[in-house]
């Protein structure tokens, strides 16, 4: 119980394709956070050894055969379990501890907060970071958060604006802070330069063209929401 609240179950759901440099390390960070009931990695179509790696750290694995889609992994993994809220986690994360995800939970365990975000540590940039629509991986939500997004918006990397859209439109409060020593390896160092600034390209087109019919309401609503936490 949290000040006379039950405390939620919190299960952590990990999208992974071809990660297996890292998975082990995320996996085993995930199963160290204080609020973290189970582990869930979601192996989308991965051609390497992604899954063993996972199975071997502790996590469960889900596994898509056909993969590609990181909004329908993330589907998968939340429904392969029946927890309160869900913290997603990406699977190539470099520098993260528990206590970054224990600092993620926080917030909203304690009631502070329906959404409730880390973002990558940016350095001087991190003030207007912080204040952006976010667009991060690491982030805990209540599972109806998760199902209140339509089915035809789960659509790869723009899923992160579909939630924000959810906790926006319902007025409902984020809680946001810097993971500090937190980065990941960059789509050049898992592609080479070519195809890594040519994916990156495309999935920052993606983003902008989505944020462009984002409504100006609905990011007036998410600031007046956010609190800031260090």
């Amino acid at each position: 119980m949290t000040g006379g609240r039950r405390t939620p179950t919190i299960d952590v759901v990990v999208p992974a394709r071809n990660e297996g440099l890292t998975v082990a390390d995320v996996v085993s960070t995930c199963r160290g956070c204080t609020y973290a009931r189970d582990v869930i990695v979601v192996d989308d179509g991965s051609t390497d050894d992604t899954a063993e790696k996972a199975a071997a750290a502790g996590a469960r694995v889900v596994r898509r055969e056909r993969g590609g889609s990181k909004a329908h992994a993330m589907a998968a993994g939340v429904h392969a379990g029946d927890a309160d809220a869900v913290l997603f986690v990406d699977a190539d994360l470099r520098g993260l501890a528990s206590h970054h995800l224990d600092d993620i939970c926080r917030p909203f365990v304690e009631g502070r907060a329906v959404m409730s975000i880390g973002t990558f540590d940016y350095g001087m940039w991190n003030p207007l970071v912080l204040r952006l629509p976010p667009t991060t991986g690491e982030r805990v939500v209540p599972r109806w958060v998760f199902d209140a997004v339509p089915p035809a918006k789960l659509d790869g990397y723009t899923i992160e604006v579909m939630l924000n859209e959810v906790i926006a439109e319902g007025r409902l409060p984020t809680v946001a802070r810097v993971m500090t020593g937190v980065s990941h390896r960059t789509k050049r160092e898992k592609f080479g330069p070519v195809e890594g600034w040519r994916r990156t390209w495309r999935m920052f087109w993606q983003l902008v063209g989505l944020v462009r019919v984002v409504r100006l309401r609905t990011y007036f609503f998410y600031l007046r929401d956010l609190t800031v936490e260090r």
